[in-house]
């Protein structure tokens, strides 16, 4: 007989579309299969007490079997496509067939829950640090409930320690902590203050730094701070980073950070250091538009106090950091001159890796809102696309000028300007804490990267290979390990871009049209 005191529970992460970040192409090439872990699972798995057995099952890393003993199913959606919500209902729909009690959560369940409610038994809305475990003692009990809300944001000091043991960490690209949540800034089309709130909420730093050893002992040697703002409270973020410098100075090969911030870091030269001297290699931007209109109407506010975002950009680089961007057309201010506004942009402020995306209302944001009561909601399209009807230039104008803008962006000859321009604002950095462990892991990469570009047919990709290379050597020689990483990346951004997504998702889209009818247990999950 089942002892229903102790369940034995699966979490379940359903594999995602082709997308900017999810390195599809490049992967294979780097050695590792997943740029990032499933962070969300891996901390409830952490507030699940010890007499519960637990496992994770990420199908970005490896097919997902089936075949389980488990009692409860977690599964997590988040609202990136169509085919990963199609993929989520298709495993909750086999699990409950098969008789598992099945629970849904993350921004999907949080967003859109209509859209998931049918598909589990239990529906998680918000944070799940405290409905879990209470909905675990509730079920051992005969007594769950079948919806779970997190109204009240949760205190980051009580949220538990991420169980890493219960992934491979080398199936994935770099490590991802998360040190706080919240952002203080109000962007109109920003689904994170929604989630999220306004507060910014910090886990202890101690705590961090636990994270980070755990990590780094498992191997990772990289590690992302998914913070949605890591300056977002400026005092504590300062605090951290004294910390990390310290856990690095004993550490023989120090481990190297990469996270998302405001442009307004670029106005304080103390935390730029300081970031430099706990070894941070980059950060993330949200720089949507090189237009103040468009920046003033989503109420951007830090980036149109900014005057110039190129000097910013480059004031981040001097100190060692690459700058990655995240770019947005389709703000009711732009009309089809943006997208030659956002590439000359991008090439002035040398930024390489540039997310480049097309305006969407999240559900639940004040976008949604004034696009719902604007009469402008439209349904989606298949592929990478909008549901914002745009009012100074026709839908196929911006969905072409897109189209256009992404290809042009991520051509060999345009990717190697912006990356030598960045290492130009680098120069006076000499990479002294790149004190690189050389793995077989690493140098199999090395060579498969250099092959990639050298004994290929096509021009452009050797060209693109010495150009790198003698642009690097006349710039900054100490960056070349940085020079092969970018070299990798853009095997990703190049044939993501060449596709044009919308090619890219073809085999998605039909997978998920056969999605919901039929899914086949996998036994290839060991």
């Amino acid at each position: 007989m089942l002892d229903r005191r102790k369940p034995k529970v699966l979490f379940v992460q359903p594999k995602l579309p082709p997308s900017f970040w999810g390195m599809e192409f490049s992967a294979p090439y780097a050695g590792y299969k997943y740029p990032n872990p499933p962070l969300g699972m891996m901390t409830l798995a952490g507030a699940i007490s010890p007499e519960h057995e637990v496992e994770i099952r990420d199908e970005n890393v490896k097919d997902v079997m089936y075949e389980t003993d488990a009692d409860i199913v977690g599964i997590s959606g988040t609202l990136l496509h169509e085919f990963h919500i199609s993929r989520l209902r298709a495993i909750a729909k086999y699990f409950r067939d098969a008789g598992k009690l099945v629970c849904i959560g993350g921004p999907v369940a949080t967003l859109t829950p209509d859209s998931v409610r049918d598909y589990c038994d239990v529906l998680f809305d918000g944070e799940g640090e405290y409905t879990w475990p209470k909905f675990l003692d509730e079920y051992s009990r005969n007594q769950h409930q079948s919806r779970y809300e997190q109204i009240e944001k949760i205190d980051m000091a009580l949220a538990p320690l991420p169980r890493i043991d219960l992934v491979n960490a080398m199936d994935y690209g770099s490590a991802q902590i998360q040190t706080t949540r919240g952002c203080p800034f109000t962007c109109e089309f920003c689904d994170i203050i929604v989630m999220y709130g306004r507060k910014v909420r910090a886990k202890p730093i101690a705590r961090v730094v636990e994270e980070v050893k755990q990590w780094s002992d498992a191997g990772q040697l990289f590690v992302f701070f998914s913070d949605d703002n890591f300056v977002g409270n400026r005092p504590y973020a300062k605090d951290l980073l004294k910390a990390l410098k310290e856990f690095n100075s004993e550490r023989a090969h120090p481990v190297q950070f990469f996270t998302q911030a405001s442009i307004d870091t670029a106005k304080d030269p103390a935390l730029l250091e300081m970031m430099r001297d706990a070894n941070f290699v980059g950060v993330f931007i949200g720089i949507e538009s090189p237009r103040k209109s468009s920046l003033t109407e989503t109420l951007k506010v830090q980036n149109v106090h900014t005057l110039d975002m190129a000097e910013a950009i480059h004031t981040i680089q001097s100190y060692g950091l690459f700058v990655s961007g995240g770019m947005i057309v389709g703000f009711d201010n732009d009309d089809k001159d943006i997208f030659e506004e956002q590439f000359q942009f991008l090439q002035k402020a040398g930024v390489p890796f540039a997310q480049m995306s097309l305006l969407e209302a999240m559900p639940k944001t004040p976008l949604w809102t004034r696009m719902q009561e604007s009469g402008r909601l439209i349904e989606y399209r298949e592929g990478l696309c909008t549901n914002i009807r745009p009012v100074s230039m026709t839908y196929d104008e911006l969905i072409a000028g897109y189209s256009s803008l992404i290809k042009k962006v991520y051509d060999f000859d345009n990717y190697v300007e912006r990356y030598l321009t960045s290492l130009k604002f680098m120069k006076g950095h000499q990479f002294s804490n790149d004190r690189p462990r050389v793995t077989p892991r690493s140098f199999l990469a090395f060579c498969k990267i250099i092959m990639y570009f050298a004994a290929s047919s096509e021009h452009g990709k050797r060209k693109f290979l010495w150009d790198m290379i003698v642009g690097t050597w006349k710039i900054n020689p100490r960056a070349w390990r940085w020079t092969i990483r970018y070299m990798l990346n853009f095997i990703h951004f190049h044939q993501f871009a060449r596709d044009n997504v919308m090619v890219v998702m073809a085999p998605a889209v039909e997978n998920k049209l056969a999605g919901d009818a039929a899914l086949t247990p996998n036994p290839a999950f060991g």
